[in-house]
């Protein structure tokens, strides 16, 4: 099995800075796009667009990355982030039932620990949201 170097802090201490700003353009150019396209896009765009972007930004390259330098247990990190997820959900819908988004954001955090790409994370984000739209018949 191939051995995969361990996440270490950024040597760049502007990189974050420009993910989140190139994100916040990702936002803005959408918000503007929703203003013109009108209501319908809203929902769709927040889950398919928005909430990947942000949602990775904070708890893949913020939470896990954090976790994984201050435990040096990947396992660990990847379950504490995938809980803290799950509990932002919760405290977002205000339904138990969104903790169940824990079980996937498993599998991204472990996406993010065996690659290190953001990108990676977010594509999956975005692809089991469209599911989830799709099965739900929400899309």
């Amino acid at each position: 099995m191939r051995q995969v170097a361990p996440l270490e802090p950024h040597s760049d201490p502007g990189k974050a800075l420009r993910v989140a700003l190139a994100g916040a353009a990702v936002v803005a150019v959408l918000a503007a796009a929703l203003e013109v396209g009108g209501a319908a896009w809203r929902p769709a765009a927040l889950l398919l667009v928005v909430a990947p972007v942000l949602e990775e930004i904070v708890f893949r390259a913020g939470v896990q990355a954090w976790l994984r330098r201050a435990t040096r247990r990947p396992v660990l990190a990847v379950a504490l982030t995938a809980a803290l997820f799950g509990l932002a959900h919760v405290a977002v819908r205000g339904e138990l039932a969104a903790a169940l988004v824990c079980v996937p954001a498993l599998a991204i955090g472990c996406v993010y620990e065996r690659t290190g790409r953001l990108r990676d994370c977010v594509a999956l984000h975005a692809a089991m949201n469209a599911l989830w739209l799709a099965s739900s018949g929400l899309a």
